[in-house]
């Protein structure tokens, strides 16, 4: 059955977004006003909730670029991020990608001085407009039991709900995953996990865009709000109108200003990769320079179960 559709004259049920990466840092790739891009992306988001009679934003976590956003940038989100908006804390938004050190976090400073209007579930969930919502933290999920999470009263949410979601930051890949992604998921394993209690599954972390049904359960990854790299050029940010009665949803493009993102880094780029690359197949290591070295290391730590206190320690000193 065909999950995506249109259905312009019926208000939805919530707004589904993923990755907003908020920063005050312009990205080497672009070229314009990139905080006012920002601000574009989350007025719009503003406006698509108000036409849909206020209904909740759901965002799949890394609300900031970095856990430690300066006191300005937490101000200024404090006044433009969409509500009423319900997320989950990302990788990017953990001290050294560890949720015990959560209270250190922007995020967390966000929600107590924004709690009416900012929603974080952190391995919890709430009832809102008959939508039973949980969310799990990035590095949550293996010690998440959905049939024993908390659930509370949200605004006014009565009855049965009639929808239940769930809100992850996972690594996950509409098909086969990369050789390099070792521990991440693929769409069908997630919802056969965890199909059985959850309609709709939301997830963040891919910046790709993509959606999966699978034996009634649909998986929405709507991918990154901004274009962060050269490499995504090309690519449409969206977020997705969802209607709870079908559990379908209709993707709704983001506002994009053309020819404000340069390629012209990467020629420097690819040049040090290549240097690194030959130094990696001299170590006979299989690491794969085309990825971030954050990336590198999440699949390292992956791989050779390296020990938390170790993983700590080197996250500790590669933040900035």
């Amino acid at each position: 059955m065909k999950r995506t559709r249109k259905n312009n004259n019926k208000p939805a049920d919530a707004i589904l977004t993923a990755d907003f990466h908020l920063t005050e840092s312009t990205p080497v790739a672009r070229t314009d006003d990139y905080l006012q891009a920002q601000a574009n992306k989350l007025a719009f988001l503003q406006r698509l909730s108000t036409q849909h009679n206020n209904c909740p934003v759901l965002c799949a976590g890394d609300i900031f670029d970095k856990w430690k956003a300066s006191p300005w940038l937490c101000s200024w989100a404090y006044q433009l991020l969409p509500a009423p908006l319900i997320t989950i804390p990302g990788n990017h938004d953990l001290p050294m990608h560890n949720f015990e050190y959560y209270d250190k976090a922007a995020l967390a400073l966000l929600e107590k001085v924004n709690s009416a209007r900012i929603c974080i579930l952190k391995g919890d969930g709430i009832d809102v407009n008959k939508l039973r919502i949980m969310g799990v933290p990035s590095g949550q999920l293996a010690s998440f039991d959905p049939e024993q999470a908390e659930i509370t009263n949200g605004d006014g949410a009565g009855g049965a709900p009639a929808r239940r979601i769930l809100l992850l930051h996972e690594l996950v890949w509409a098909g086969k995953a990369p050789s390099w992604a070792a521990g991440s998921w693929k769409a069908s394993e997630l919802i056969e996990e965890f199909g059985e209690y959850f309609d709709l599954i939301l997830t963040g972390d891919n910046h790709e865009a993509f959606t999966v049904e699978q034996e009634g359960t649909l998986l929405v990854n709507p991918g990154s709000m901004m274009r962060i790299t050269a490499a995504q050029a090309d690519f449409q940010p969206r977020g997705y109108l969802y209607y709870a009665g079908e559990n379908q949803v209709e993707p709704v493009m983001l506002p994009v200003e053309r020819g404000v993102i340069s390629r012209e880094h990467l020629d420097k780029e690819q040049e040090r990769d290549e240097r690194i690359t030959a130094y990696i197949e001299q170590l006979g290591s299989d690491w794969e320079a085309g990825l971030s070295f954050r990336k590198n290391l999440q699949v390292f730590f992956k791989e050779h179960g390296t020990p938390k206190k170790v993983r700590d320690v080197i996250w500790e000193h590669l933040e900035v």
